[in-house]
């Protein structure tokens, strides 16, 4: 039986191969469209991000109001807050990072 090869069975092998690789196409069409929904949706949170440290960070109140320069001027002739003292040098000071700082977005938008 095997020492035959027939051109059934390369046509069926053939055919084989037709269907996994329309499968892995499909399968292929159907990841891009979800990494494209995913860019999507990250390129609208930088907008939103964008636009909310626009309104609210900047001071304005409306992100199509312009910026006054004399308001910016005012605000550096006048701080609200007096200068913060100088810590003493011995005090050590650690900065701790999240393990979860380093993971990839995409796990982090992931459903």
């Amino acid at each position: 039986m095997w020492d035959q090869l027939k051109r059934t069975d390369v046509e069926l092998a053939r055919q084989k191969i037709a269907e996994l690789r329309s499968i892995t196409l499909r399968r292929h069409e159907d990841e891009i469209k979800e990494l494209d929904a995913d860019e999507a949706e990250i390129d609208m949170l930088a907008r939103l991000a964008e636009a909310i440290t626009e309104k609210y960070l900047n001071g304005r109140t409306h992100p199509d109001e312009p910026i006054q320069s004399s308001s910016v001027v005012d605000e550096t002739m006048r701080p609200e807050a007096p200068p913060e003292a100088v810590p003493p040098p011995n005090l050590d000071i650690k900065q701790n990072v999240s393990p979860n700082f380093g993971s990839p977005l995409r796990k982090l938008v992931r459903r």
